[in-house]
């Protein structure tokens, strides 16, 4: 018996061209300027995936399914991906870490310090020296650190990582990770079997 998976419409505006800038009609939820990208933009599928670094069904998502969902998908242009970090307010550090992650990105290396804090969460989620260790993690990814510290006290990453948080609170989440697949919630790190059979119907 093939398991159901609860999918309702949201308000969320989801760009089915690169033209983020003309979202934010209909009172949905604005992404233009949110999250990070992977995978072309003319893809038939949308997927954005909201999540806390500390969160460790989000890990084991990052560690188990995403990777199959990006060899089978994303690179062959079928889905593009936006991955939203926001703080949920449950894990020591993940404010920290979720800046550090967009001061990566200034940097084109997002996607790689994403990858380094779901793997050492445990770490960082115990660490009495958050900064220090967040530098130890720039300097293993080979960072420009001057720009990296630069990047760390501009007021607008701070920013942007709260507008994050009021989106998620707007769209009413409640549990990472959440993902919405052109426009509809799946909540819950669901196994790549059933994320294929989603990403197979909305590809329609």
């Amino acid at each position: 018996m093939k398991r159901l998976i609860p999918l309702i419409w949201l308000g969320l505006l989801l760009p089915a061209t690169t033209a983020d800038a003309q979202l934010n009609q209909g009172g949905g939820v604005s992404l233009a300027g949110a999250g990070h990208d992977l995978g072309g933009a003319t893809a038939k599928v949308f997927i954005v995936e909201f999540a806390d670094f500390g969160c460790g069904y989000c890990a084991r998502f990052n560690t188990e399914t995403f990777p199959k969902i990006d060899s089978a998908y994303i690179t062959k242009g079928v889905v593009r991906w936006k991955m939203v970090p926001f703080v949920t307010g449950m894990f020591r550090n993940s404010r920290d870490v979720a800046e550090a992650a967009e001061c990566a990105g200034e940097q084109g290396a997002f996607f790689k310090m994403h990858d380094l804090l779901y793997a050492n969460r445990k770490e960082w989620m115990a660490s009495k020296d958050i900064r220090a260790l967040i530098t130890r993690y720039a300097t293993r990814l080979k960072l420009n650190l001057t720009a990296f510290g630069q990047c760390a006290m501009n007021p607008q990453v701070q920013r942007r990582i709260q507008r994050n948080d009021a989106m998620a609170q707007q769209l009413s989440i409640r549990g990472t990770p959440t993902f919405y697949v052109n426009g509809r919630v799946v909540p819950g790190s669901i196994p790549f079997d059933l994320f294929s059979q989603l990403i197979t119907t909305a590809g329609k």
